[in-house]
């Protein structure tokens, strides 16, 4: 009877693995995904983007999580992550708590294996990241990124009132972001912008209407956060203005400032974004 059981939960582990391996072999077109602490991880909505500088950003997105894989260069080759690397991968959930692969014992290896303008970046990855503080620690496996497309970048900053544009400033400098990005799910709307080293992420619900809504932190109805590298500031005072919203047509307008929270306390104004989602 041991016997018996011992290769019932061997079948069972095969069953399981082989499930995940289904699911990242799938023919998703583009995909960004991986087994993420044993859990199937996909991006809903993924953009890759070559920076001024020359690095590479690549950024999938469900309603709850942000990955980020920042490479020191956007050319086919290995890329090593780990404490000393140019090269990064930072996941995020809910805001909140922001796992790096350089911090602590983090270690992993980004393979693109096609950097193409048409047809996007494809490649593997691996890693093991921590949290700042080193207490916990994040894994992600058999990463899969296929045909992910390069997204347009918004500039320098300075506004333009197209679709998705989103400029701010951080403490008189500008956020200058290359990628912005809408998702809605679960009566949620997550506004995200990023530039590869510091994000801000603003959170509403998704029936939200023209106003004016006072921002706190992760939590809260309307949320506000800024995360730079492995610190994720939170949103303490500031006011959300919609001047437009339109659920129909997957489209929002608006302004934002907000202070976040003491060791840094942040100063985020001159926010405005046109978003898609």
């Amino acid at each position: 009877m041991k016997l018996i059981s011992k290769y019932l939960l061997i079948a069972l582990a095969i069953i399981s693995f082989a499930s995940c391996e289904e699911n990242l072999d799938d023919n998703n077109v583009p995909a960004l995904q991986a087994v993420r602490n044993g859990e199937f991880f996909k991006s809903d909505r993924m953009s890759a983007t070559v920076n001024a500088d020359g690095t590479l950003t690549l950024i999938g997105q469900t309603r709850l999580e942000i990955l980020e894989l920042n490479l020191e260069s956007d050319g086919v080759g290995i890329y090593r992550l780990g404490a000393g690397s140019q090269s990064e991968a930072i996941y995020t959930f809910n805001g909140e708590d922001s796992f790096s692969s350089n911090v602590g014992n983090g270690t992993g290896e980004v393979r693109l294996t096609s950097v193409n303008a048409n047809s996007g970046v494809t490649g593997t990855f691996s890693f093991e990241s921590y949290l700042t503080n080193n207490t916990d620690s994040l894994y992600m496996r058999q990463g899969v990124i296929f045909q992910v497309p390069f997204g347009a970048a918004l500039g320098d900053g300075a506004g333009g009132g197209g679709i998705d544009a989103f400029q701010a400033t951080i403490d008189g400098s500008n956020l200058n972001p290359t990628l912005s990005v809408g998702n809605a799910g679960s009566g949620v709307l997550i506004i995200t912008a990023s530039n590869g080293n510091a994000s801000i992420i603003l959170t509403m619900p998704d029936t939200v209407t023209p106003g004016t809504y006072a921002l706190s932190g992760v939590g809260s109805t309307y949320s506000a956060s800024y995360i730079i590298g492995n610190d994720n500031a939170q949103a303490v005072s500031g006011n959300l203005i919609i001047t437009a919203a339109d659920p129909a047509a997957n489209t929002i307008t608006g302004t934002f400032d907000f202070m976040t929270g003491p060791p840094n306390n942040f100063n985020v104004t001159n926010g405005s974004f046109n978003i898609s989602y």
